[in-house]
C-alpha cells in the first residue's frame, strides 16, 4: 500500500504525568528571573505537568524518500484544564519539516487555542528531497510554556556532496598543466553511490580546459564515504580566464540534483605563477585546528626568483615558510616552492574570511598574488541565566542555558556541593539547538543548620550512545560555559 506522503505521524506520547521529565528533556523555557510565583517550586516537578498544559511526546523521528513518500508523524497538544489554553508552534527557517495546516498546505507557524479538556494532534510534513539525515527543534508554545521538540527527518536515497565546491587556480603557466588540486566527493545521503564520471550539467560537454580524475573509471562511495578527486587546468594557449562546470555522473540517479563543481584558471605567458588563489577549510569545529591546504609559487625562468608571504597579524593560520626563492627551472622543469597553510585552534565562531599575500620578485618587476582563505568555525556558546540565586530550606530555583553558538550541543551539569544542593533535572539526554534556552532546576537539601553555597558547572559532553545514530557529533564549546552560583541557610 502507498503510504500517505503528506501527513507525517507520531507514536511515543510522553505521559501527561510525566511531562516534567518530558519537559527537562524538551527544553522549556525559564520563567523570568525572579519571578517566585512561578519560578521557586519544593517539589522538584518542573515548571509543565501539574497544570494539565503539555506537548508529547519531545522527540520526533521520520523517514522518508526523495520521492515525498513515507511515514506519518505528529505532536499531540494537551489540555486536561478547565480553561482555553492559547498554543503556537513555530519551525525554524531551514528546518526539513513543516507544519501541515488546515488547508493541508505547509506552514511554519500555527497558532490556536485549545478548548478545556481538548487534545489535538498538529501533523508534520517533510518538506527536503535531499537525501541524509537532518535535526531540528520545534518550538511549541501552550499556555505559558514553551517546549522544545527534537525532530529528526531522515530522507533515504544517495546524495553526493563537492568539498569545496570552488577551485580558482588563478593564473597558470602556459602550455604547462596546473598543480593539482585535491576536491572531495562526499556521500551525504543514506544509501550507496557509484560515480561513472564527471561530465557538464545535464549531461553536457564540460569542455577540455579543466582535467576532473575519475580514478579507474568507477568510484563507489557508500554513505559517508568520501573519495579524493584530483583537478587541474590543463596545458594551452594564453588567454582570458576560462571556467567550466561539472556534475558527477552516477549509475542510478541520487536524491535532488546533483552537486555542481566550479573550476577556473587563467592561462598566462609569465615566468612566475602562484596557485591556487582560493582556499577553503570548510566548517571547522571549535578548538580544533590543524588541517592543511597548500599553495605552490611555480618558476619558469632561468634565475632564482625571491619571494615574501605575509598575512594579518591575528591571522587564523600559520605559513610553513613566510620568504625565501624559488628555484630556477632546470631542463624544461619549472622549479617550484611549496606554503603549507596551517589552520590554528580556532575558537570564535565563524564564518571567516582572510587571505595571504604573495610577492614575487623577478626580474623585470613585482608581482603580487592575494589567496582568499575562508572557514567557518562551529560550535556551541553557553550563557546562563540568572548567575546566582539564594534559596530557603526545602527551595527549588531555576536558571537557564542558551546555547548562542551555530551548533547543537549535548551538556551535563554538576554541583560542587550536592549535599547542599542538588541537580533536579539533567539536560544530557536531548541536545541543545543554537538559540534554545533550557531551565534547570536546583533543590536546596542542606541537613545541617547554618549557610551553604555551591557551584553548578556545566560542561559539554559526547553524544550519549544511543542516540549517536541521529546525532553523531555534539559540537565543541567555543568557550568555557559560565556557572550558576547558589546559596542558601537552613
Amino acid at each position: 500500500m502507498k503510504k500517505d506522503r503528506r501527513l507525517l505521524l507520531l507514536g511515543l506520547a510522553c505521559p501527561l504525568l510525566a511531562l516534567a521529565a518530558c519537559a527537562s528533556l524538551a527544553g522549556i523555557e525559564a520563567p523570568a528571573p525572579g519571578d517566585d510565583a512561578r519560578d521557586d517550586r519544593d517539589d522538584g516537578t518542573g515548571a509543565a505537568g501539574a497544570d494539565g498544559l503539555g506537548v508529547s511526546p519531545d522527540r520526533v523521528e521520520i523517514t522518508s524518500t526523495c520521492a515525498g513518500e513515507g511515514e506519518s508523524k505528529f505532536v499531540t497538544l494537551s489540555n486536561k484544564t478547565g480553561r482555553e489554553a492559547p498554543y503556537e508552534l513555530e519551525v525554524p527557517e531551514g528546518a526539513a519539516f513543516a507544519l501541515r495546516d488546515p488547508a493541508d498546505a505547509s506552514a511554519s507557524k500555527l497558532a490556536g487555542t485549545l478548548a478545556a479538556g481538548e487534545d489535538v494532534r498538529i501533523y508534520l510534513r517533510v518538506i527536503a528531497t535531499k537525501a541524509g539525515t537532518s535535526t531540528a527543534p520545534l518550538r511549541a508554545r501552550v499556555g505559558g510554556q514553551t517546549t522544545q521538540v527534537t525532530v529528526t527527518v531522515k530522507v533515504e536515497g544517495g546524495a553526493l556532496e563537492f568539498w569545496p565546491a570552488l577551485v580558482d587556480f588563478g593564473d597558470v603557466r602556459y602550455n604547462k598543466p596546473s598543480p593539482t588540486q585535491t576536491v572531495q566527493l562526499k556521500n551525504v545521503g543514506t544509501e550507496p553511490v557509484n560515480v561513472i564520471a564527471f561530465g557538464g550539467p545535464g549531461g553536457a560537454d564540460a569542455g577540455s580546459d579543466f582535467q576532473v580524475n575519475a580514478g579507474a573509471g568507477s568510484i563507489p562511495l557508500e554513505p559517508n564515504a568520501m573519495a579524493d578527486i584530483p583537478v587541474a587546468l590543463a596545458p594551452g594557449e594564453p588567454g582570458s580566464q576560462v571556467t567550466a562546470y561539472f556534475e558527477p555522473q552516477t549509475e542510478t540517479p541520487t536524491c535532488g540534483a546533483p552537486p555542481k563543481l566550479t573550476l577556473k584558471g587563467k592561462r598566462v605567458n609569465e615566468d612566475v605563477t602562484v596557485n591556487p588563489v582560493s582556499i577553503n577549510f570548510n566548517d571547522v569545529d571549535c578548538g580544533s585546528g590543524g588541517m592543511t591546504r597548500t599553495i605552490v609559487i611555480s618558476n619558469f625562468s632561468a634565475t632564482a626568483v625571491p619571494f615574501e608571504a605575509t598575512t594579518n597579524a591575528d591571522a587564523r593560520y600559520a605559513l610553513s615558510v613566510t620568504s625565501g626563492s624559488v628555484p630556477a627551472a632546470s631542463g624544461g622543469t619549472e622549479g617550484k616552492t611549496s606554503i603549507v597553510v596551517t589552520l590554528k585552534p580556532v575558537n570564535d565562531l565563524g564564518p571567516h574570511a582572510d587571505k595571504v599575500d604573495i610577492k614575487v620578485s623577478p626580474v623585470g618587476g613585482e608581482k603580487t598574488t592575494t589567496v582568499s582563505v575562508a572557514m567557518r568555525t562551529v560550535g556551541g556558546l553557553l550563557v546562563i541565566d540568572p548567575a546566582e540565586r539564594s534559596f530557603g530550606p526545602g527551595d527549588t530555583k531555576s536558571f537557564t542555558v542558551k546555547n548562542v553558538g551555530n551548533k547543537f550541543i549535548y551538556g551535563r551539569h554538576a554541583s560542587s556541593n550536592t549535599s547542599a544542593f542538588q541537580i533536579v533535572n539533567n539536560t544530557s539526554e536531548g541536545p541543545l539547538f543554537p538559540d534554545i534556552a533550557r531551565r534547570v532546576d536546583v533543590k536546596f537539601v542542606a541537613s545541617p543548620d547554618g549557610a551553604h553555597s555551591a557551584r553548578v558547572d556545566t560542561t559539554r559532553i559526547n553524544t550519549p550512545p544511543q542516540y549517536s545514530l541521529i546525532y553523531p557529533s555534539s559540537g565543541q564549546l567555543c568557550a568555557t560555559a559560565p556557572s550558576f552560583a547558589a546559596s542558601g541557610t537552613k
